[in-house]
């Protein structure tokens, strides 16, 4: 969501200039604020159609982060077809506290992007600090762009729309796989600890685990989402909120549920798509079912050998019919 600051940019540019003694020759300094600031680190950029990179010398490959940017816009015409022309800025922070500095919002130590979709802005950490984390830089773009579409296609109700749906539908969109979202979406599931939909509204939990779980019952509640109702039913829902719709009104009108019937048998679907799965997502029947197969299979060979010697040791017996004679 986009946060407004006041601020009087003469006395920002002129408080600028005393202490650095620079010149400053662009105004992105100021509209963005960066409270670091220093003449052997100045921002260098490169745009495309639709986009724009900020970033630091040797920090970055620009032309790939724009190839990627633009790839996935072009695969997007439900969205982009719906929203004003306009360019997107992509800025990338060579340091996390560049980039907790740069977000100007409440963020998470571990979080290595941020959009600012009514602004059009992404904020990212360093593609080293995104490979450390374990993900793609590919996939955190995407997931990004998706919120700034996302965000400018439903502007018109854009407060009103559950974090969940958010969340999920950018990573629906982005095409994005997290293996450990996986696995933390079985163990609640056989623990029976899944969050009802209606608490991930407006807020995710502050703890990584916390989030972990929201980001993943997001992704599951969307994606079965399209998987009972189809695509079409997700698009119309986008639709209807760009038209100016409420959220409830239109994912009712669309899906033929409301949110409270919808959040039951999400819920009630977890334990019988992921049933089995479940079962292997405790340590001790996993292992105990992998120690089980294992005896099966030593078992099985050795009544398959001992078979075949018992063949051998009964063909020694028989006398051959050369020597009758």
């Amino acid at each position: 969501m986009d946060r407004t600051y006041p601020v009087d940019l003469n006395s920002v540019a002129s408080y600028l200039k005393q202490l650095f003694s620079l010149r400053i020759t662009s105004i992105v300094f100021i509209t963005l604020l960066l409270p670091i600031v220093s003449a052997s680190t100045t921002w260098e950029s490169a745009e495309s159609p639709h986009f724009r990179v900020y970033y630091r010398e040797g920090t970055v490959d620009p032309v790939s982060i724009l190839q990627m940017a633009e790839d996935f816009y072009a695969e997007m015409p439900e969205l982009t077809s719906r929203i004003p022309a306009g360019i997107t800025e992509i800025w990338v922070c060579d340091t996390q506290k560049a980039f907790q500095a740069s977000v100007h919002a409440p963020i998470q130590d571990w979080a290595v992007g941020c959009a600012f979709p009514l602004s059009r802005r992404i904020v990212i950490q360093n593609p080293t600090h995104i490979a450390y984390a374990k993900l793609q830089l590919v996939q955190v773009l995407r997931h990004e762009i998706a919120h700034v579409l996302f965000g400018q296609c439903t502007r018109k109700a854009v407060k009103e729309i559950p974090l969940w749906f958010v969340e999920g539908v950018a990573i629906y969109f982005a095409d994005e796989w997290v293996p450990s979202r996986h696995g933390t979406l079985l163990k609640h599931i056989f623990s029976k600890s899944i969050l009802p939909l209606q608490e991930l509204t407006r807020s995710f939990p502050s703890s990584q685990t916390g989030a972990d779980l929201a980001y993943a019952q997001s992704q599951d509640a969307l994606r079965w989402l399209v998987e009972v109702k189809g695509r079409d039913v997700l698009f119309d829902i986008i639709a209807k909120l760009h038209a100016g719709s409420n959220f409830n009104t239109a994912f009712e009108n669309a899906v033929g549920w409301d949110l409270a019937t919808y959040d039951t048998r999400w819920r009630e679907s977890l334990t019988e798509r992921y049933q089995w799965a479940s079962l292997f997502s405790n340590s001790y029947v996993m292992w105990g079912g992998l120690g089980g197969l294992a005896l099966l299979g030593y078992l099985f060979c050795w009544n398959r050998r001992r078979r075949h010697l018992n063949k051998l040791a009964q063909q020694e017996d028989t006398v051959d019919a050369f020597f009758k004679t």
